[in-house]
């Protein structure tokens, strides 16, 4: 006869659940950015973040906080990557469907961001042409991107995030600072 149990969220005491909150608000935000950049969609990024958050508390909530910076950052690079290998698994099945109600989502999606883009005229166009050189990156130089310099991991914390070598995190990031460096430099 099999026997199982059911485990409960592993959260060590109220101590533990007030670091845990102060460690999400601190890091939802650019999670969210991280998110963002890669989906390209609100509602996507935020599904993201918050099933990580879920997730993060499950499995990691009984590791030392030291820890979590990194992890976290890991579970949302890869489930971003998931995300996408989802996305692409979906497309390619039902390619053939195509709605009415997808194409007019993207003009509204395109119109909204015309109406942002009047109301902050001075800053956009440094910051367009910024985001549309991050939307370039290949996806490796801007997870290292948004890890190193937007979150501001250092190179081991990094590496452990995208599961590669200190050596790989140097790489992805210098070409992704040289790519960004040579995109908004033409629109200056």
């Amino acid at each position: 006869m099999i026997t199982t149990t059911i485990k409960q969220i592993p959260i060590k005491s109220m101590d533990n659940t007030a670091q845990l909150n102060k460690f999400f608000i601190a890091h939802e935000k650019k999670a969210y950015a991280i998110a963002f950049m890669s989906l390209k969609n609100q509602e996507d990024a935020l599904d993201v973040v918050q099933d990580v958050m879920i997730k993060f508390v499950q499995k990691y909530s009984n590791k030392e906080e030291s820890c979590w910076q990194a992890l976290f950052y890991r579970m949302i690079n890869n489930r971003v990557t998931d995300f996408h290998r989802a996305n692409t698994k979906k497309k390619s099945l039902f390619s053939f469907l195509t709605s009415q109600d997808e194409q007019e989502t993207v003009i509204d999606i395109e119109d909204t961001q015309q109406i942002d883009i009047i109301n902050q005229i001075n800053n956009e166009m440094t910051i367009s042409h910024l985001q549309a050189a991050l939307n370039d990156l290949p996806t490796r130089q801007l997870q290292s991107f948004m890890c190193r310099i937007w979150e501001g991991l250092s190179v081991a914390e990094t590496a452990q995030s995208m599961k590669c070598s200190p050596g790989s995190v140097k790489t992805h990031l210098f070409r992704a600072l040289s790519h960004l460096r040579s995109k908004v430099n033409t629109h200056e």
